[in-house]
């Protein structure tokens, strides 16, 4: 039995449970009677529900208990004894049927999957859930010098990970009626309207995980982590922490009311690879032996540290040695094609150029885990997956993109970083862990231990549980 299907007859029995407390004392002998046949007719209407969901039924006990109500219904007069029969069956009815919350997972870029994938898995693997998973096309679209121009992203990646999922056209909330949906694109312009947050809300549960961890505070951030309109619909936002709360409490139209602290489910597979490892993509084996460096470049490739790619690259073909994983935005190309066209000559030198060396590796990989798992370290413009290497316990330099102005506000101190704003930085930062030097191992510990309690692995299954106390508490069903 679907979830909302135990809310509605639990609802009806307690409209019933009201109406008998008022038959206990009306004197209107028209509403009466009424009331009486309007409830005769709603515990038929229950008993064909559990009768069609007989399967469902852990005994025999809730249609028992129901055949009791229907005659001190008819027999009318035993209304003390009434109430106590249906205030019984509505309080042991979730105990007595077997029944599954269902959840639609709107999925769209790979690189995004994973935070949504550890509730996924949690909720496949458990019995209390119903997991579907939906694929969704994510678009560009901009007006340059009066044209448009439109770049659609729709990538099977599911399949090779052995998830099966529904086609966006294949799918339709109306005729699903799911309990739970689950989204983490906060932007509306990037989706088609059926995908848009305020439609998903109108119809279900919206949950909304956030692709991204924070640590820096922007000046944009009031907007872009609170007020959105993600934020105004959403029926629960995880939050990644305390500070996260306290900053969301401050900024949002909730007041903070929205959010539940359960961690970011997109750690966990940061967590489980820093302590498991990942299988060598094919094709990386020319980085074996050798000091890797990971880099993760901004999608403005005008204004993210591409514009060092020269000096950058001349580095590594100087340093056999060292090899480098070079992995771009996966918005890049279709931003710069989209945006700045006369860029993307450029931008694709670069691709030949990486791809061509015997010492770098161009990562086109769904996930990232991999580059996290065989680099040694990161340099990377101001992104998510500066916070998402802390436990890889691993040196990282913050490379300073010029139009994201810091507050000094931060939800995870970038203490334990590296910062640059120039090419000298980061050639400085090369050579100093090619050489083995880690000044900041220390701090690390201390700033993830500190400023990521809930970085354990286990934010999809905490996830999972809260929003399903969440939703019976709301429900009157614990």
């Amino acid at each position: 039995m679907r979830y909302s299907m135990l809310v509605y007859i639990t609802n009806m029995g307690k409209t019933l449970l009201d109406a008998a407390g008022y038959l206990q004392t009306a004197e209107n002998t028209d509403l009466k009677e009424e009331l009486l046949a309007n409830g005769q007719a709603m515990l038929g209407r229950i008993k064909a529900i559990l009768e069609e969901h007989h399967g469902d039924l852990r005994s025999s006990r809730p249609l028992d208990q129901l055949q009791k109500i229907r005659r001190l219904w008819e027999d009318g007069g035993e209304y003390t004894a009434l109430q106590a029969e249906l205030s019984e069956w509505i309080r042991c009815l979730p105990e007595e049927i077997s029944y599954r919350v269902r959840a639609v997972f709107f999925a769209e870029l790979g690189e995004k999957w994973d935070s949504l994938e550890s509730i996924y898995e949690f909720m496949r693997d458990d019995p209390r859930f119903d997991p579907v998973v939906v694929l969704t096309p994510v678009f560009r679209i901009a007006n340059v010098n009066g044209e448009q121009r439109q770049e659609i992203i729709y990538n099977d990646y599911l399949t090779p990970l052995g998830i099966p999922f529904l086609g966006y056209s294949q799918y339709s909330l109306e005729t699903d009626c799911p309990d739970l949906a689950f989204v983490c694109q906060p932007y509306e312009v990037c989706t088609l309207p059926q995908f848009w947050p305020e439609y998903i809300a109108a119809h279900t549960r919206l949950v909304y995980v956030s692709y991204f961890l924070t640590d820096i505070v922007l000046e944009q951030s009031p907007k872009e982590l609170c007020q959105l309109k993600v934020y105004d619909v959403s029926w629960r936002v995880l939050g990644s922490s305390r500070q996260h709360y306290e900053y969301y409490r401050r900024y949002s139209r909730h007041q903070g009311r929205n959010m539940l602290v359960t961690g970011l489910p997109k750690m966990d597979p940061v967590i489980k690879a820093a302590q498991n490892g990942v299988a060598l993509p094919h094709g990386w084996e020319k980085i074996r032996g050798k000091k890797v460096f990971l880099w993760n470049t901004w999608y403005d490739i005008e204004l993210s540290s591409l514009r060092f790619f020269d000096d950058i690259f001349k580095w590594f073909q100087e340093h056999e040695d060292c090899a480098l994983i070079w992995r771009p935005h996966p918005l890049t190309e279709t931003v710069t094609k989209v945006h700045t066209p006369e860029r993307f000559p450029f931008f694709r030198h670069c691709i030949r150029c990486v791809t061509d060396a015997p010492n770098a590796i161009l990562d086109q990989e769904p996930s990232f885990l991999a580059s996290f798992v065989y680099s040694d370290a990161q340099f990377s413009d101001l992104s998510s997956m500066m916070p998402q290497y802390l436990p890889m316990d691993k040196p990282l330099l913050w490379i300073d993109v010029p139009v994201l102005v810091p507050t000094g506000e931060e939800f995870i101190s970038t203490e334990w970083m590296e910062y640059t704003d120039h090419i000298q930085g980061i050639l400085q930062f090369l050579e100093q862990i090619r050489h083995g030097n880690d000044p900041k191992r220390e701090l690390r510990a201390i700033i993830r231990q500190r400023d990521l309690p809930l970085a354990d692995g286990r934010c999809g299954e905490r996830a999972s549980l809260a929003l399903w106390k969440e939703m019976h508490a709301e429900d009157g069903l614990l």
